[in-house]
């Protein structure tokens, strides 16, 4: 059990309910690690066209890893309010007695529209959770990991932070920044012994994606899985890309192997950004 190579780490996980989120704090606890789980809880919100993870599947996953004897702490959090973001990392760093590791996975996925018909608020929102979300979570984290002599920030970006994304520019936009913001923090904060990576992912089987693999069904009148396979002729390896492989990039870069490793974007994507 003690060779667990995050044995004694603390990590805090956004967007942790379900899809990458989830995949990422279960392999974080199944490796040693004591985590603390934030998701919005809500079912809804305007310009996002699908449901979000609600309370109920936070506890699942925060049930799941106190069955693995780690420590656990789940709480309602939306990235947009600062509050709310303060008082999640302040109930994580009292109950875990600090932090080593923080994923910024908070995320959602507008409506494909070409970018000058999104609205202001559309726009707002995507950029507040997909990018503001990032920083602010970082913002609250980064004292944490100096007091801990040290740490790993991993920011889930996507391929679309690399290229650009016809009819998903708010999406991408964000993204990009993330990416910007991911690599001038690193530079920033190496003297102080933390790296901050961001893995970039392809098409990943979640729920966001399978959503809008439905929708283009409904639009083309085929089928859900023929969406999906349009979806990912931007591939190269034309395969689905799971949770759990996003997941094993994530501990990548969170582990004792990464160490040097800082401002990269590691790509899980099918070869998508490699023309």
């Amino acid at each position: 059990m003690n060779n667990l190579p995050f044995t004694g780490k603390r990590a805090l996980i956004t967007g942790a309910a379900r899809g990458q989120g989830r995949e990422i704090a279960l392999q974080l606890a199944q490796q040693g690690a004591d985590v603390a789980l934030c998701d919005i809880g809500a079912q809804h919100i305007p310009g996002v066209a699908y449901s979000l993870a609600n309370n109920d599947e936070l506890s699942a996953v925060a049930a799941e890893i106190s069955r693995l004897n780690r420590r656990v702490v789940a709480q309602h959090c939306d990235v947009r309010d600062t509050a709310q973001v303060e008082a999640f990392v302040a109930a994580a760093v009292e109950q875990l007695g600090g932090l080593d590791i923080v994923v910024n996975n908070a995320g959602i996925l507008p409506p494909n529209k070409p970018t000058h018909e999104a609205t202001d608020e559309g726009w707002q929102t995507v950029i507040d959770i997909n990018l503001t979300g990032v920083w602010r979570v970082s913002r609250a984290t980064v004292p944490q990991l100096i007091a801990a002599g040290g740490g790993r920030i991993v920011n889930i970006a996507s391929a679309t932070g690399l290229v650009g994304a016809p009819g998903f520019g708010p999406y991408c936009a964000a993204k990009h920044g993330v990416v910007g913001l991911t690599k001038t923090m690193a530079a920033e904060l190496a003297a102080h012994h933390i790296t901050v990576n961001a893995v970039c992912p392809g098409l990943v089987d979640t729920p966001m994606v399978t959503h809008a693999a439905g929708v283009l069904a409904d639009e083309l009148s085929i089928s859900q899985d023929a969406a999906y396979d349009a979806f990912l002729q931007v591939h190269h390896v034309k395969e689905r890309i799971t949770p759990q492989q996003t997941a094993a990039a994530v501990l990548y870069l969170a582990g004792e192997a990464a160490r040097v490793v800082t401002g990269a974007c590691l790509t899980v994507d099918g070869g998508w950004t490699a023309t």
